[in-house]
């Protein structure tokens, strides 16, 4: 029985050899079961004595089929049948190591496959610091100590452990592979205590100071209190207003008792279950849940320089600021609101059938957060500038798929008059980045991204002098 193999010849070099069917004719014996086999290439001459129907003539033949047919004059060329790998780097190793089961129950790896980590995106800690751990030096940015009478504002080192456990959850990675949900995101320490209490005036200025000084686009506040404070409340609606998500802690009382901001209409209360997807004892229980992530036990970065555990909503809240950061990374536009709405939707339901006062909408899905934000995207929307504002230094395909576009900047001087014009090709694998020219510092520009073969616009920026 022959074999033709005119495509397969071509996968041979890439991946993974695939057989074809029977040709019929005059038959080349099989391949034999055991032994060398060979590719062989008929001559043209030789088509129509093999009876091809028009294919093209490939077979794959026992060694002492190739010599007879070679001796026959019949053959154009023949080579050992090798084997082919998948190009593969380990598929089924996990993006982390087996002691982050939190990501499992969170489905990040499902994000990380698809390069989502959350890049560009600055996530405010507002909490003890964040001490220059070796899994979190790359993503830490400069931040500032808003404690009463800090004797260096620049200082936001962390001796209490606290911000930098949160911090891990949110943006660690080591050699041994992601720790936190989001390991593309930068990280601004808001420092505001160096114990476990913290005053109100100090957490409304570090979050004001985290939107206007720092522009953070994710604030983590894995803290919480009791009472309805007004200055609170009118940082929190700042917050939203300049379209900063805002995700806390709902408490570890194991009572219904409300903890603000998580109460906020506006922000993302997380409550904590375990490794079993059960509510964990302590969390609160009441309309301030809006979603919730795994606290217990949860292995992350300690100040210390090694790794420890967390427990308590406190480590639920950065997993949920994350899957904010990873939504963010992938469309700056999105609006708080549409985080929400989001992390909501793709929520594995727990409890009750739909909202109850334990899971909230369910479990943090990040992966599912992401293929609902993926689903959702417009033709428009299929590539992005980054940084979102300003002059843009990176270019993003949003899709699945690969987006060959062309990227053209034109800067003009203060008359109007056209100093300068880039055109550049590029084409951008599912989720890659790739950096682009950037104007210069001062200068009118418009940057433009059009599909390659079709010139149709895919996403704009401009800035006027």
């Amino acid at each position: 029985m022959k074999k033709n193999i005119r495509s397969a010849l071509c996968l041979l070099l890439v991946s993974a050899v695939f057989w074809g069917g029977a040709a019929g004719g005059v038959p080349a014996r099989a391949a034999k079961e055991a032994g060398t086999e060979y590719i062989v290439k008929y001559k043209e001459s030789a088509e129509g004595i093999m009876n091809t129907d028009g294919r093209v003539p490939f077979d794959v033949v026992s060694e002492e089929e190739m010599e007879r047919l070679r001796q026959a004059g019949l053959l154009a060329w023949y080579e050992p049948n090798g084997e082919a790998i998948l190009l593969d780097a380990d598929p089924e190793a996990a993006c982390y190591d087996e002691a982050q089961w939190n990501l499992d129950v969170i489905h990040a790896e499902g994000a990380f496959r698809q390069g989502h980590l959350g890049q560009g995106v600055l996530v405010g800690v507002i909490d003890s610091g964040i001490a220059p751990h070796p899994a979190l030096e790359a993503n830490l940015l400069p931040g500032h100590n808003y404690m009463e009478n800090a004797a260096d504002p620049d200082e936001t080192g962390d001796s209490y452990g606290h911000g930098t456990r949160v911090a891990g959850l949110i943006a660690a990675a080591d050699d041994g592979g992601y720790i936190g949900a989001a390991p593309g995101a930068k990280l601004v320490p808001l420092k505001v205590t160096d114990g476990s209490s913290v005053s109100i005036s100090t957490v409304c200025e570090a979050i004001y100071g985290g939107i206007d000084d720092y522009e953070c686009n994710i604030l983590n506040l894995s803290l919480g209190i009791t009472r309805d404070y007004e200055s609170i409340r009118e940082a929190v609606a700042y917050a939203e207003e300049r379209g900063v998500v805002v995700v806390a802690a709902v408490g570890n009382d194991g009572d219904a008792a409300l903890y603000y901001p998580a109460a906020y209409d506006t922000v993302i209360g997380a409550g904590s279950v375990d490794k079993d997807g059960l509510i964990s004892s302590g969390s609160n229980h009441n309309e301030s849940v809006f979603v919730t992530a795994p606290g217990v036990a949860v292995r992350t970065t300690a100040a210390s320089g090694g790794y420890t555990t967390g427990t308590g909503t406190s480590f639920s809240v950065p997993q949920a600021a994350a899957a904010a950061a990873v939504l963010r990374g992938i469309d700056g536009a999105l609006t708080p609101e549409d985080i929400r709405t989001l992390i909501a939707g793709s929520a594995e339901d727990r409890g009750e059938e739909g909202y109850d006062v334990y899971y909230g909408h369910g479990i943090l899905d990040l992966a599912g957060c992401v293929s609902a934000l993926m689903a959702e995207k417009k033709e428009s929307d299929r590539c992005s500038f980054l940084p979102e504002e300003g002059a843009a230094t990176e270019l993003r395909n949003n899709t699945d798929e690969t987006v060959r576009c062309a990227y053209f900047l034109t800067e003009y001087d203060e008359s109007g008059r056209c100093v300068k014009v880039t055109v550049r090709p590029y084409e951008l694998a599912p989720g890659e980045t790739a950096a682009i020219e950037a104007p210069a510092d001062g200068a009118g520009f418009g940057q433009f991204v059009c599909e390659a073969d079709t010139m149709i616009p895919l996403t704009a920026a401009r800035k006027t002098l």
